[in-house]
């Protein structure tokens, strides 16, 4: 028997954009991530999240379609001074917006857990000041056992 995608479990679009939003809230109001998160980010930035993580979790390709791909993701995220106290807020806030706005399904959290754990790792290997984002990295995907390679 194959499983739903993690995307069409959690609830499709909508889910990921409450998701997103909930997220979002949390983290400009963290004592750790609120400066971060207070600069000039773009208006449509929870949208944005929305998408991409729908797209790495079993949803359409609306992230890397529309927007600037994984690379481009990854390159805002660069070089941007990351302690790992605020990769701890980051990963709380998400897992605290996940069990507000998610089924209260134990293996979607860790799944999602595990996902955002491998996430802030990838973001963080190019953190360092000189660091290169490669061009035209495919964007990720997830599924109930981790990262899908190709």
């Amino acid at each position: 028997m194959t499983r739903t995608s993690i995307f069409e479990y959690a609830g499709g679009a909508p889910a990921f954009r409450a998701l997103a939003a909930d997220f979002h809230r949390r983290c400009v109001t963290d004592p750790e991530l609120e400066h971060p998160f207070s600069g000039d980010l773009d208006p449509d930035h929870v949208e944005h999240l929305a998408e991409y993580w729908g797209e790495v979790l079993g949803g359409p390709p609306a992230y890397s379609t529309r927007r600037i791909g994984h690379s481009g993701m990854l390159d805002i995220h660069a070089r941007n001074g990351m302690r790992p106290s605020l990769i701890a807020a980051f990963v709380r806030c998400f897992d605290e917006a996940v069990a507000a706005r998610l089924p209260a399904d134990p293996a979607l959290r860790a799944t999602l857990h595990d996902y955002m754990l491998w996430a802030t790792a990838e973001v963080l290997r190019y953190d360092p000041k000189d660091s290169v984002v490669p061009p035209g990295l495919p964007t990720p995907h997830w599924d109930w056992s981790g990262p899908v390679t190709a």
